[in-house]
């Protein structure tokens, strides 16, 4: 172990400051993932959501700040991540249904012996996709994914271009903008766009967490305009996702009961897209005014280049 943090203490040495600051985000993440795995067996509902979260905001940094790193051993990396979140995917899913389906259910009124069947169902479900991750959790290839994980953190640290300046570092981060601030500018309203930009939004969000001391006062704005934005999306893709579940169960739960919760569920829908649109529509105004704030370390970054 003291071997080990030698070598990365050595491998940090004389590293540029944005070389710095994505090395130890990686750092970081790889900490943070390798003790949510080895809780995995007895995993809560915290440890399954966190185990997936840390994953994507690692795979999302190796694409973001992928001129920094070695093209083929990042690809790699991104890849072995995949897996890993996609194998928490399930569990994660029945989580989220359980809760708001017994939330809507009591919020919509249904009689104490539907409520009683929904849950029961749900929670059936619960504990199979938890049963599942743990025989995947013994598996030959889940043991294959974890030394590739461990190979990944064990090799000396992933940044290869070691003399990237802060100003380097601020211009990946605005050009993990591109494709969102395409998508603001047409006003998403339907589900696809709305989830396309989810899913580009938290490029965003992962890129700017090393660099929220620069300008902290508008990347504190953009943060939390961003977290806004993407908890109401993901709020308003759950529904969407709870309605095909109840729709898809209708001969275990019945018609009845099934008319009542798609009714409750059409409602709450409505009211979702609504406050996804609004909270997207605050994203462009704060992260122009990011974008500005940070120029002038940009441009110094740039001088010092040339």
């Amino acid at each position: 172990m003291a071997a080990q943090k030698n070598d990365d203490e050595s491998s940090r040495k004389g590293l540029g400051e944005g070389s710095r600051r994505v090395d130890a985000a990686i750092r970081e993440q790889q900490r943070l993932l390798a003790r949510v795995i080895r809780r995995l067996g007895t995993a809560t509902v915290e440890d399954v959501h966190q185990g997936r979260v840390t994953a994507r905001r690692l795979r999302s940094m190796l694409k973001t700040f992928g001129a920094l790193l070695e093209p083929r051993r990042a690809q790699l990396y991104r890849m072995d991540l995949r897996r890993l979140a996609h194998a928490l995917t399930l569990a994660r899913e029945a989580d989220v249904r359980h809760k708001l389906l017994v939330d809507v259910g009591r919020s919509g009124g249904l009689a104490a012996d539907d409520l009683e069947r929904l849950d029961a169902l749900l929670d059936d479900q619960r504990v199979d996709a938890r049963e599942s991750l743990r025989r995947h959790l013994r598996e030959p290839s889940w043991g294959a994914l974890m030394k590739a994980l461990e190979r990944h953190v064990s090799r000396s640290g992933a940044v290869v271009v070691r003399n990237a300046t802060l100003g380097d570092v601020l211009e990946l981060a605005i050009a993990a903008w591109k494709r969102p601030v395409r998508l603001l500018e047409r006003h998403p309203t339907s589900v696809t766009e709305l989830h396309d930009l989810r899913l580009a939004l938290k490029h965003c969000r992962y890129a700017l967490e090393p660099l929220a001391d620069v300008a902290p006062e508008p990347a504190a704005r953009l943060a939390r305009a961003l977290r806004a934005a993407q908890d109401s999306i993901g709020e308003h893709r759950d529904c969407l996702l709870a309605d095909h579940w109840v729709r898809s169960n209708e001969r275990t739960l019945g018609r009845s009961l099934v008319e009542r919760l798609t009714e409750e569920l059409a409602g709450r829908e409505r009211k979702l897209r609504r406050k996804a649109r609004r909270k997207s529509a605050a994203l462009l105004p704060a992260w122009k005014a990011w974008r500005r704030a940070t120029g002038p370390v940009r441009r110094a970054g740039s001088k010092g280049r040339s």
